[in-house]
């Protein structure tokens, strides 16, 4: 799969300390590897949303978009677990929907 960075998710991602990133390295790795989104591990589609998934990294969470006709993952935020469900990024990622 093709994988497109947020500038929002890099700035997160660069504050990660040294088991996160490789963490987050690997989840990377992996989403390049994959041929759909079952291969990805810790995956999940969010509820009430057309293409929004998450993926669990230890106490982050991983929002991304994706784009199924081009196979393109948009990650999109990286966010600790307590504020990724709050009302602020239900509507972030709502807008981000199709």
């Amino acid at each position: 799969m093709n994988i497109k960075i947020s500038k929002e998710f890099e700035k997160s991602a660069r504050k990660l300390s040294g088991k996160y990133k490789e963490s987050l390295k690997d989840v990377i790795l992996e989403i390049r590897a994959a041929q759909s989104v079952g291969d990805i591990g810790n995956c999940k589609k969010l509820i009430d949303y057309n293409s929004i998934y998450r993926i669990r990294l230890g106490d982050y969470r991983v929002f991304f978009l994706l784009e199924i006709v081009e196979l393109t993952v948009f990650l999109k935020y990286l966010v600790g677990r307590g504020e990724a469900y709050s009302k602020e990024y239900q509507e972030k990622l709502k807008l981000n929907d199709d």
